[in-house]
């Protein structure tokens, strides 16, 4: 149990790492991107205030982009984390609560003994 904490502890601090490190090289990447395409615009005869109306729509447009595709994606962070772990997926229950599915295995099983069980009446029947 301990072990699994430290393992998921060291995993999350991977993440954040990672995480951080891909936000500085973007913002590191974006800021010489601009500064370049800042200076493109103003040798092809723009003037300050323009080239930088262009940068200000071009960094809002990525933003709404960027929102876009969060919202398309998702946020994963309000499963919680058993439900990734376990085997079967929590289904709907009529009384109201949740119940678990059973495995394909369990479902495979029960439908071979119903199904025995209905043969085995169909031959009492006849015979």
């Amino acid at each position: 149990m301990l072990r699994l904490l430290r393992t998921k502890a060291r995993r999350g601090a991977r993440r954040v790492l990672f995480a951080t490190l891909c936000a500085i090289s973007a913002a590191v990447g974006a800021g010489f991107a601009s500064a370049a395409l800042y200076s493109a615009l103003l040798s092809s005869g723009q003037t300050h205030a323009i080239a930088g109306l262009i940068l200000s729509c071009l960094w809002f447009g990525f933003s709404g982009v960027f929102l876009l595709l969060k919202a398309a994606v998702g946020d994963e962070a309000h499963y919680p984390p058993e439900t990734a772990q376990s085997g079967s997926p929590h289904v709907a229950h009529p009384n109201g609560h949740a119940a678990t599915a059973p495995t394909v295995a369990d479902a495979f099983m029960a439908g071979m003994s119903e199904g025995a069980g209905f043969a085995r009446s169909q031959t009492r029947g006849t015979g």
